[in-house]
């Protein structure tokens, strides 16, 4: 990222669970952020991230929010308390960055949102997969029209988690996770379709555990309609036998483009040469929690983090701010709504 002015910014991490390598290695990698402090409730997780990333440790979040040199607060805990700790950090004056979903209720993240205007401080997430260079790609076909008018846009996510990954006691809950398969590892791929084809205006879907002895559901499907008119489809679960590639597919009048895994399996657009590639997301992946947090994600937070400096910097909104981050969680929470009341859902 291109640097603005002379400041260097302190990071402090807010959880040291399994993102949190990723969030550190990404701010180790942007020439003005420095991670200077990390908290944990868990006093050894908060040591071994701190001793690995060079960071001070902390078990009491106000402790770390009384120093100066801590100006942005990476909000790395279970799903439900995001909205609640960046709120603490945006009334103690830090900028506040969530690792999707930005929060599990709509009224959480409108109370964060609003925090961050009362405090004058920004208000971001991230969506690390809206970084990888083919989604990139697709975006600017789409706004630039060389895919046409578009006509539908479908997201498949047939993941698999065992038993074991929702005993942590905060997995496949209410309270915490807000929900299963669709608010917590479908949302990726849900946050690129809505950025792909535009705001949704009517949903009907159903939401049920299937495979899991759990309070959310492992399965979830849903049937949209966006604002323009355009058609699309969701699934996703985390009951798929050993786990299948997440695809995602766009349609217009000028191209059709499958991603299967973060791999091109086609992209057949009016003008170019025809690319198809029936090994595309064979990389596997789709049962382990850790996915995704290879080099191109990493490369992907960099971007993410690194706008969430330059727009302090230049005093404008970060590209992925919390109504943008609101947008995806408003679908899901839809989903659950309509799957629970048998109707459809109308947004907006």
């Amino acid at each position: 990222m291109s640097r603005v002015s002379d400041t260097t910014y302190g990071f402090g991490l807010v959880g040291c669970g399994v993102i949190a390598p990723t969030h550190a290695e990404a701010i180790k990698r942007i020439e003005n952020a420095q991670l200077v402090a990390v908290c944990d409730l868990n006093e050894d997780a908060a040591k071994a991230c701190a001793t690995d990333f060079d960071a001070e440790p902390y078990t009491d979040l106000d402790e770390m929010l009384a120093r100066d040199d801590v100006h942005v607060c990476n909000i790395l805990t279970p799903s439900g308390l995001h909205a609640k700790l960046g709120i603490q950090c945006a009334d103690a004056g830090k900028h506040v960055i969530c690792t999707k979903p930005i929060d599990i209720t709509l009224e959480n993240i409108d109370a964060l949102i609003e925090a961050g205007e009362r405090n004058n401080v920004k208000i971001a997430a991230t969506h690390q997969n809206r970084g990888y260079p083919i989604y990139e790609k697709i975006k600017s076909y789409i706004d630039e029209g060389r895919l046409g008018d578009m006509l539908y846009g479908n997201a498949f996510v047939p993941w698999f988690r065992s038993d074991d990954y929702y005993s942590d006691g905060w997995h496949g809950t209410r309270a915490l996770d807000g929900g299963g398969a669709l608010i917590n590892q479908s949302i990726h791929y849900i946050d690129l379709l809505i950025w792909f084809m535009g705001t949704v205006r009517s949903i009907f879907g159903f939401a049920d555990a299937l495979a899991h002895d759990i309070e959310t559901e492992d399965m979830g499907s849903a049937v949209l309609k966006f604002e323009g008119g355009q058609h699309g489809i969701i699934q996703g679960s985390t009951c798929t036998y050993s786990g299948m590639p997440a695809r995602i597919e766009v349609h217009g009048t000028k191209g059709n483009v499958l991603v299967v895994g973060d791999d091109v399996a086609l992209w057949d657009v009016e003008g170019e040469e025809r690319i198809e590639d029936a090994l595309a997301g064979r990389k596997g992946g789709a049962a382990d929690p850790k996915s995704g947090m290879q080099e191109n994600a990493t490369v992907s937070h960099v971007k993410q983090i690194g706008d969430v400096i330059e727009a302090i910097e230049e005093g404008r909104e970060p590209k992925i701010n919390g109504r943008e981050a609101r947008r995806a969680v408003e679908v899901i929470l839809s989903i659950y709504r309509a799957s629970e009341t048998g109707e459809p859902v109308v947004l907006g």
